[in-house]
This record gives structure tokens, C-alpha cells and sequence, in this order.
């Protein structure tokens, strides 16, 4: 049998699912996707609620050529295709307001002259400190790309030869020991600019005090690459990957669990489902999106599970209110933070009691600022999360208390009392997030990156074990977030091709 005609079947139809089963039914390979839920998108989904629509997952939006790749991989490859127009977004002039409680605000203008210059202002900080830091992110980000993002970090024998020169020349200014707090605190020094790109590393769910030098490359997503909205919200993303995906032939079933991944003499067999527990479903390739730990718990039960890398620290979970808006905001925008006084005591109480105590950090997505729709007119709709434990059977009890600390918290930096102009709500939590997307515990980034070596920690791309297993998503190489959920899709597949 060609490699290309191997029948493959894809666990989860989250963004990474989607965007694996578009590459492999691209090359040929008949692709058959299985979601456990009603519909495709994993946390990347939508609802809407009397006339206000809101995303429920992730709100930010970086390196949309990831996306603009799959489009091209598709028409390249299956140009008779019907495939659905190329993906569609609007860049933003800006990427997030930010608040403090002493009164300082500052604008993070995507324009780096324009930004530099309105933190000077606002803070009186050394103009050139923070321009060469972030042209540092954006040299280190180049440098270490290819190794730690754009390709398996197990696979290290199969790896360009141009990508360890990347590094090796610049290895000398790698911020490769002590903590992204440190670092920032060392070269940046101005303490509302500290905690500013200290919250770099909450883009993984970590703590910044603990979290590694080296996610001083991820500001550049933003300060370098420029923030991003897509057409139709982000929900967009998973409508156009399900357009695409379609389009190429994947048969996408929902609500359609998988009971286990079946496998014989150390190669997979397929995959059988909860709905006929008796049969197998056959093929060649099983690729799971599915967080890593209820793969192995429940999918892979009967063979030893890599210990270790599931006992790891989960990354933060989230408190999500959604709440509908009675009235405008012109002070705020898509991207709003609205920063604690005492950034390590929030964290610290994370750690303690999975909560972020009585003065969160708390962020304010408003997708109605971009797209008028998703509001009525007038009004707002407020996505609004804080940073909690993963920790479902703590955090839950705690929800009504941390709502309350939540709208002192906004009351106090921006002067307004939201409680009386809340017209609808719902709210997502951590056992929300694992029972809707199975998410151990929550977690929205599946391990934290609050240690040196959590990077190589992450679970492999290929199995090692089950010749034909691969895996994708959040909880694998190299991360959580869109753009590194997509980058695990391609390097899972490209293995698959590497392997077959």
C-alpha cells in the first residue's frame, strides 16, 4: 500500500485536529475525523446569547501566515479541489490597552515608534532599552524558531542543518538561565513595563516569576508580527479550517466519542468508539488531538503510560465571564488588561489556593470594538477572564466570590460600576473547560513552562511505542495557543510522511 493511500483517522476536531486532517487529505490519504462534541473547534468555538455573540476560547490572534500555509498546502496539492476563498482577517493598528490601578494606562501600539514612544510618555522609561528589547525577542525567536518550534525537538538527527547554525549564532545572547521575570526586570527596570512583558508568559498558562528567560521570544509575536482579527471572530478560524477540511474530502463526525485506540504486535489498528464497542474502526495512521493525559488514562490504557511527562504541573486554568454590555467603552479595545499591584503575590496565590486572590489581573476581550456585529447597538460584549489553578474541585465553590472580586477590580482601575449594566451572562470554569474539550483539569495550555526543561518535557509528536500513532494539540511539542497548535499538526504529519 502507498503511503499516501494509508487511511487515517484523526482524534478531535479542535485546531490542530482540523488542520492535520487538511494536510493528510491533501497528500491522499482518506481522512475520517472524530469530535466527541456536537461540533468541531475544541475550545476554539462560539455562542451567541440575546443579539451579543461571543468566542469562548482563545481571543488573540498572531501569525496568521500559519493559516494563509494550510490554504496554500491545500490548492497546491489538490488543485480540483473545491476549496472554500483563502482565509480572510484585518490587522490591527494596535494590540492591547493596558491598566493600572495608580493610574497609568498605555497603549500598545503595533507601530514600534509609535509604542516606545507612548511608554516614554507614560512612564518616563528609557526609550532605547525597550526598543533593543524587543528587537532581542525578535532575533531570539529567529534564531531558535526552527528548533524549538517549527519541528519535532525528538527528532533531533532529522534536523536542517541550517537551523542549528540559526541558533549557534546566536546562542551567546540566548536568555538561557534564571526567569523571564528576572530577565525583564534586568534590562527593561521601569516596573509598569516589567509587569508588561512579565504577562508573556501567561500565553502558556505559566507563572512569569518562574517561567523560563527563554519565552522572551513570545512578545515578538505580537510587537513583531502585529495582532490579528479574523473575519468573523475567531470562530472564523474554525469555520474556514472546517471549510478547508471539507473541501479536501475529510469526513468529520461529531458527537462521536472514541472509546480507545486499538493496536496489535506494536502498530495501530484504528480506533473503536464508545457508540460500538465491539468493532474496529480500521486504519494505518490514528493522530490524536485529544489532550495527552485522557489519551493514555483512557485511549491507551492498556499500555504503560509515559508517567512522568502526565505528572508534570498543568498550566493555568481560567475563571471566563461572558457578559453582554449595556453601554460603550471608548477608553477601552479588542485587548484590554487591567493589571494587579502585586504581580508574584497573584501568582503565588494561584499556586496556593488555585485562585488569584483579592487583586487579579483581569482581561477584557471586547471582538464587538473590531466587528460591530457581535453586539447590539450600543453595547458591548465582554469576555473577561481571570487566571486560576487548574483545579476544578477547588476553583468551582469559588466562582460567585471571584465574579464579585472581579467587578471590584474594574471598578477601581476604570472608575465604573459594570454589575447594573450586565444585561446577559454565562461563565465558563475550569471543570467547564474539562468536561466541554477534555482538558485535564482545565488546563488550558496542558503542562506549564514554569521550569528550564519543561520545553523538552512536552510529550513527543510520534509515538514510540505504536508504530502509526502521532499526536497534535496543546498538550504536545511544541505548546498551546493557535500558532503552535497548528506548528504541532504539521510536524505530525510531516513525521508521517518521514515514517510511513
Amino acid at each position: 500500500m502507498e503511503a499516501s493511500s494509508q487511511k487515517a483517522i484523526v482524534i478531535g476536531g479542535g485546531v490542530a485536529g482540523l488542520a492535520a486532517a487538511i494536510r493528510l487529505s491533501a497528500k491522499g490519504h482518506p481522512v475520517t475525523l472524530y469530535e466527541a462534541a456536537n461540533a468541531p473547534g475544541g475550545k476554539l468555538r462560539e455562542r451567541k446569547e440575546n443579539g451579543y455573540r461571543f468566542d469562548l476560547g482563545p481571543s488573540l490572534f498572531t501569525w496568521p501566515k500559519l493559516i494563509q500555509d494550510l490554504d496554500v498546502f491545500a490548492r497546491e496539492n489538490c488543485p480540483e479541489a473545491s476549496l472554500p476563498s483563502p482565509f480572510q482577517y484585518k490587522t490591527l493598528d494596535r494590540s492591547t490597552h493596558y491598566f493600572w490601578e495608580d493610574g497609568k494606562s498605555l497603549v500598545a501600539w503595533s507601530d514600534q515608534n509609535a509604542f516606545v514612544a507612548a511608554a516614554q510618555k507614560a512612564f518616563g522609561s528609557n526609550a532605547e532599552a525597550l526598543e533593543a528589547h524587543i528587537e532581542h525577542s525578535r532575533k531570539s525567536f529567529e534564531a531558535t524558531r526552527q528548533i524549538f518550534l517549527e519541528q519535532s525537538l525528538h527528532e533531533w538527527r532529522e534536523t536542517d542543518k541550517s537551523a542549528w547554525r540559526a541558533v549557534l549564532s546566536f546562542v551567546h545572547r540566548l536568555p538561557l538561565f534564571g526567569s523571564l521575570h528576572r530577565w525583564n526586570q534586568k534590562r527593561l527596570r521601569e516596573p509598569h513595563l516589567v509587569q508588561l512583558f512579565d504577562r508573556y508568559a501567561t500565553y502558556n498558562g505559566s507563572d512569569p516569576h518562574r517561567a523560563p528567560a527563554m519565552m522572551h521570544v513570545i512578545p515578538h509575536l505580537e510587537h513583531g508580527m502585529g495582532t490579528h482579527f479574523p473575519l468573523g471572530g475567531m470562530h472564523g478560524i474554525t469555520q474556514h479550517l472546517v471549510s478547508l477540511a471539507e473541501g479536501l474530502g475529510v469526513d468529520i463526525k461529531c458527537g462521536v466519542p472514541v472509546e480507545r485506540i486499538a493496536h496489535e504486535d506494536g502498530k495501530v489498528k484504528g480506533v473503536v468508539l464508545e457508540s460500538n464497542r465491539d468493532d474496529i474502526v480500521p486504519a494505518e495512521i490514528v493522530i490524536s488531538n485529544s489532550d495527552v493525559y485522557p489519551t493514555y488514562r483512557k485511549m491507551l490504557a492498556d499500555i504503560p503510560a509515559p508517567e512522568k511527562i502526565l505528572r508534570q504541573e498543568r498550566s493555568t486554568s481560567g475563571v471566563i465571564f461572558y457578559w453582554g454590555i449595556k453601554t460603550e467603552h471608548p477608553e477601552l479595545h479588542l485587548h484590554n488588561i487591567l493589571f494587579s499591584k502585586d504581580y508574584r503575590a497573584e501568582f503565588e496565590s494561584i499556586s496556593a489556593t488555585s485562585t488569584p486572590g483579592a487583586d487579579p489581573t483581569v482581561y477584557i476581550n471586547i471582538s464587538s470594538k473590531v466587528q460591530s456585529s457581535d453586539a447590539p447597538t450600543g453595547c458591548e460584549n465582554w469576555f473577561v477572564m481571570v487566571n486560576v489553578g487548574a483545579n476544578p474541585d477547588e476553583v468551582e465553590s469559588l466562582v460567585p466570590e471571584i465574579r464579585k472580586t472581579v467587578l471590584e477590580k474594574i471598578k477601581r482601575t476604570l472608575g465604573t460600576d459594570i454589575e447594573p449594566l450586565i444585561a446577559t451572562e454565562f461563565t465558563l470554569t475550569p471543570q467547564g473547560l474539562q468536561d466541554q474539550t477534555s482538558s485535564w483539569r482545565g488546563a488550558l495550555y496542558g503542562a506549564s513552562s514554569n521550569s528550564t526543561m519543561a520545553a523538552f518535557l512536552r510529550h513527543r509528536n510520534r509515538s514510540t511505542a505504536l508504530r502509526g500513532l502521532y499526536f497534535c494539540g496543546g498538550s504536545v511539542h511544541p505548546g498551546g495557543g493557535i500558532p503552535l497548535c497548528l506548528l504541532s499538526a504539521r510536524i505530525a504529519t510531516e513525521l508521517i510522511e518521514s515514517h510511513s
